[in-house]
């Protein structure tokens, strides 16, 4: 559980050697003499809330601190020691932008709550999107709001062909929401996913229109643009013009002005005409 710990020599043992054991602890010594040590630890207050690790503090204003700040060997501050396994495992000097500070830190913390979603990314990157729909519902549940968790669960429908349930979910994102663009995409393309979805393809025609949609969903438009246009070249009439059809929508998707609608359209009217 995240807290933050004024370390002193006494309670050293206990709340960095010992916990460190289990969890890495982060030990920041800092001097209220220099200014970037006040905002900087409230700053690694906040990621320790966030990201759920312990900060100890420790004040070099202290002189019963000496032992300590000899001991890690700091050379300025703020400094950032981190304790993993009683071992110092790295030593972030001088004050860094929260970005990289945050980066460097993910090494070693990680909340529950980012590992359960990394969990469910890998079931729906792996496709056991029947492993993790079960644990999607369970999370919403307790948190119906949770944008994220609701995209993961449209991913997860979708890769079980349940179109209609993952449309009524991302069709609820508006441009507030930090997982718009990637809703709306998911919205734009969800025929080609239902496509992609699908099991056991016969036909040859059938077949790459199905690998094309996979393209389309892993967002290589050029590739899948391609390979429907072959399918439009070889069979236009197949499937009442499907593959026409699956280009004019990937136009509307990219937009007209982007290179590869420009593109691909003018090669299609060339063989529209031909």
């Amino acid at each position: 559980m995240a807290k933050v710990v004024q370390i002193t020599a006494e309670n050293f043992e206990t709340e960095v050697a010992q916990a460190s054991e289990t969890r890495a602890v982060a030990v920041l010594f800092s001097s209220a003499e220099y200014p970037d040590c006040a905002p900087y630890s409230q700053l690694l207050g906040q990621l320790s809330t966030s990201m759920d690790f312990t900060l100890g503090v420790v004040s070099c204003d202290e002189r019963e601190n000496m032992q300590l700040i000899q001991a890690f060997r700091v050379r300025s501050v703020p400094e950032v020691h981190i304790v993993e396994k009683g071992q110092i495992a790295d030593v972030i000097q001088g004050v860094l932008p929260e970005a990289d500070l945050k980066k460097r830190l993910e090494k070693f913390f990680v909340s529950d709550e980012a590992r359960f979603q990394a969990a469910l990314e890998d079931a729906i990157a792996q496709k056991n999107f029947d492993q993790a729909l079960p644990m999607l519902d369970e999370a919403l549940a307790k948190t119906p709001d949770d944008k994220k968790l609701q995209l993961l669960w449209a991913k997860a429908s979708l890769g079980m062909g349940d179109t209609e349930k993952a449309k009524s979910v991302l069709a609820k994102f508006t441009e507030a929401d930090d997982q718009y663009r990637e809703a709306k995409s998911l919205l734009e393309l969800l025929d080609f996913h239902a496509e992609a979805a699908k099991k056991d393809v016969q036909g040859k025609e059938a077949i790459v229109y199905h690998e094309a949609c996979k393209l389309a969903c892993a967002e290589d438009f050029e590739s899948a643009l391609q390979a429907f246009l072959n399918l439009y070249v070889e069979s236009p009439e197949w499937n009442d013009g499907a593959a026409k059809k699956a280009m004019l929508t990937l136009f509307g998707v990219l937009g007209p002005k982007h290179e590869l609608t420009w593109k691909y359209r003018a090669k299609l009217n060339t063989m529209m005409f031909i």
